[in-house]
C-alpha cells in the first residue's frame, strides 16, 4: 500500500499495519505561528535593506553635490559605462518588469544629481 505524504505529495510505501498519519499530533497553531514569524523576519529585513539603500542614496547625491564641476563629465562617462555592462548582464535573465522599472529610474536620478551638482 502507498500513500502521499502531506508535505512532499510523494508516495511512500507502508505496511498494512501502520497509523495513518494524524494531524493531532500536531499543534494546531505551529504552521501559522511559524508562517508568521517567517514573514516577520523576512518584513524586517526587507525595512532594514530599504533603510541602507537610503542612506546610501542621499550619501550618493551628497557626493555628487560636492563633486568639483570638472569631474563630472568623467564620472558621468564612467557611470554610464558600467549602467550599459549592468544593463547587458541583466537582459540575459527574466526578471520582473518592477526591477527593470526600479533600475532605470534609480539610474536616471544618478544621472540627473551628476548634472544638477
Amino acid at each position: 500500500m502507498f500513500r502521499k505524504t502531506m508535505l512532499t505529495g510523494k508516495s511512500q510505501a507502508c505496511t498494512e499495519n501502520a497509523a495513518a498519519p494524524t494531524h493531532e499530533s500536531a499543534a494546531p497553531d505551529a504552521v501559522p505561528d511559524q508562517f508568521s514569524r517567517s514573514l516577520k523576519t523576512q518584513g524586517d529585513a526587507m525595512v532594514q535593506y530599504g533603510a541602507r539603500l537610503l542612506v546610501l542614496r542621499e550619501f550618493l547625491a551628497a557626493l555628487c553635490a560636492g563633486m568639483p564641476a570638472e569631474r563630472r563629465g568623467s564620472v558621468e562617462s564612467a557611470f554610464r559605462k558600467r549602467v550599459d555592462d549592468l544593463l547587458c548582464l541583466t537582459d540575459d535573465r527574466q526578471l520582473p518588469e518592477t526591477f527593470h522599472t526600479t533600475l532605470l529610474a534609480e539610474i536616471n536620478y544618478y544621472l540627473g544629481e551628476l548634472k544638477r551638482g
